[in-house]
């Protein structure tokens, strides 16, 4: 689906080949392996499950003109965040306010609410870069000055939000004037949030901020006194204009303009895009902003400290794959990313039952609306065949990319981990029609379970979903080894395609049926269709505030996510040592799908497991 804010067109995939383009299934029998995910003319926007009329305003390429700094590349030894070594700047001698029980003592951090590590504020040189560490400085608020060392709790991140920000170009000046109440709602407990406006004259900015200390004062009356008071020590309102504000703050507020975040690793991050589903404008053909909707940073930001502190919980070898190389297809030529990776010995992969892919899909340039892609495409990472190494067709991994966002994922694709149990040298192929800065690694390690997977054997792929789709599935018979100990379908599918009836198959509902000796497993995605379906999901990984429709719900997937490996337990359904009887089928609202137009992205396996033979490790 595109995004509303890009111009220009792109070169389409010729029709004899856009059904294997748009099903991206890895035969090898399509010149174009690229799947776009709307398949409209180039500029149509999406708009959602309810159609709108076509986007035809176009705001113009957002210029981001400040060098960006290097984040660094995988290593093999660990997954720690990149360190800043710049020193800390002098800074002014004023008096500043401090919270209370601010900072703990560094020598013993207590660990944060949610469990993860506290994070010590780290001296820095000041650099207003996105993703440079936040350099120390002095903020003016209604409450005095505040510097950011002090307003540094360890646990959470920082929101500075000007009453303008550039994304807003174009729609009435009224980001302050409504939604303060629904911000704080919002607001998740570890954030904080600075609100600041861009004005010059003195006097217009008083008034600003006046009006939304009232609206504060009037939502806080409504709470408790502990929370209140919690919440009212989180809100800050700063009383100089954002362009003469110190340091990297003022810089970045004067240019790119997008407001920005310091977060839960004292790096600097960009607020994404405030517009909100629920405010569709007709004569602007997009939808209104929402002050609210920058909680969904700070959610985010949670969801990565989170997602940090299990990596370094659960040690893994960590096998880089890509490593900052910019990959893309512009000419949709089929054109993949190669990596020859050096796995472990035969002998150490035996010993092995969690993989995981850990990709960060990075803008090839400074900043993000306007540099990262525009589309919300799927990215595949494909195995290539050990005896043919230019066949590279065994899709192991599956993305959606963001509308003009950076993002990075780790899940598990452990099921699969019997396809490079061999180990040694392997060839690895990434596919992005966009233009993107590629990390990408690999982690496996044992981590005790009583089963390991062992074998995995292709099953299902999906096609167009139409009248005759479910009579190009027919049933397989696989044997099941007399080891084995548990048995798994393993699979990942979405939707794509908005066609009626229903919208389909991104939109709409498809039930899909996995069938084992006559035991039915239906799977479904009922979000798909839903107004916050993927915004309700930020909390598990979705980027939030992307540059297009990323709010709605789709039907097994969310822009800027990765599509899960999901599994399904079907050890009671075969008897070890005979054959099996594997079906699947879909269907809408109970029937075969009466129409064309739509598609269904699947990959399955049969897995099969066998008991762990001593302990971890062995």
């Amino acid at each position: 689906m595109r995004s509303p804010f890009s111009s220009g067109s792109v070169r389409r995939p010729s029709r004899s080949c856009r059904w294997w383009v748009l099903l991206l299934v890895a035969t090898g029998s399509c010149r174009n392996p690229v799947t776009p995910l709307s398949d409209g003319p180039p500029g149509q926007a999406d708009t959602g499950p309810d159609p709108a009329p076509e986007v035809r305003e176009d705001p113009g390429k957002a210029r981001e003109d400040l060098p960006r700094e290097a984040t660094g590349t995988v290593e093999e030894a660990s997954d720690a965040l990149p360190a800043d070594p710049g020193e800390a700047p002098d800074t002014p001698e004023v008096p500043v306010a401090t919270d209370p029980g601010g900072a703990p003592d560094p020598g013993n951090p207590a660990p944060c609410p949610d469990g993860t590590p506290r994070m010590a504020f780290q001296p820095a040189e000041d650099r207003p870069q996105w993703f440079a560490t936040a350099a120390d400085l002095v903020i003016p608020t209604t409450t005095g000055p505040r510097r950011l060392a002090d307003l540094w709790t360890g646990c959470g991140s920082l929101l500075f939000v000007p009453d303008r920000p550039r994304q807003n170009t174009g729609w009435p000046d009224t980001l302050f004037q409504y939604d303060v109440n629904l911000l704080l709602h919002r607001l998740p407990s570890s954030a904080q949030v600075l609100l600041l406006s861009i004005q010059d004259d003195a006097e217009a900015r008083r008034q600003t901020l006046d009006r939304l200390q009232g609206a504060i004062d009037a939502y806080l009356e409504g709470l408790q006194g502990p929370e209140a008071e919690d919440l009212r020590g989180r809100i800050h309102l700063v009383t100089e204009a954002g362009g003469d504000l110190p340091g990297w703050l003022g810089a970045l507020i004067r240019s790119p303009g997008w407001g920005v975040a310091v977060d839960r690793f004292q790096r600097i991050r960009f607020l994404g895009s405030f517009a909100d589903p629920s405010r569709y404008d007709p004569s602007r053909q997009w939808f209104g902003p929402n002050l609210a909707m920058v909680a969904n940073e700070a959610r985010y930001y949670d969801f990565e400290a989170r997602r940090e502190a299990d990596l370094q919980g659960r040690p893994a070898r960590v096998i880089p794959v890509f490593q900052g190389q910019v990959l893309a297809d512009p000419q949709w030529a089929g054109v993949q990313g190669i990596a020859e990776v050096a796995l472990p010995d035969a002998l150490t992969m035996a010993a092995m039952d969690t993989l995981e892919a850990d990709l960060t899909l990075d803008c090839d340039g400074n900043g993000e609306y306007g540099t990262c892609p525009p589309w919300d495409y799927l990215v595949h990472l494909r195995l290539c065949d050990r005896e043919d190494p230019d066949r590279c067709e065994m899709e192991i991994g599956r993305w959606v990319t963001t509308y003009h966002r950076w993002g990075r994922w780790v899940h598990d694709l452990s099921p699969l981990i019997p396809l490079i149990r061999d180990g040694g040298t392997r060839r690895l192929a990434f596919y992005t029609q966009q233009p993107y800065r590629v990390t990408l690694s690999l982690r496996i390690r044992d981590s005790g379970k009583a089963t390991r997977p062992v074998e995995a054997r292709f099953l299902f792929e999906g096609g167009p979903f139409d009248p005759s789709y479910n009579d190009r599935h027919p049933p397989r018979v696989e044997a099941i080894p007399p080891e084995a100990a548990r048995v798994l379908l393993a699979f990942a599918v979405t939707g794509h395609g908005g066609v009626e009836p229903g919208n389909c198959a991104e939109f709409c509902r498809t039930e899909h049926h996995f069938t084992v000796n006559g035991h039915d497993h239906e799977v479904s995605f009922p979000e798909a269709g839903s107004s916050f379906g993927c915004m309700d999901e930020v909390d598990q990984g979705t980027v939030p505030n992307q540059y297009g429709t990323w709010w709605h719900g789709r039907n097994g997937w969310c822009p800027g996510r990765e599509v899960p490996l999901r599994t399904l337990d079907v050890t009671a359904d075969v008897t070890p040592g005979t054959d099996a009887v594997f079906e699947y089928r879909s269907l809408y609202q109970g029937q075969p799908y009466p129409g064309t137009g739509a598609a269904l992205v699947l990959s399955s396996w049969l897995v099969v497991e066998v008991p762990r033979q001593g302990p971890p490790g062995s």
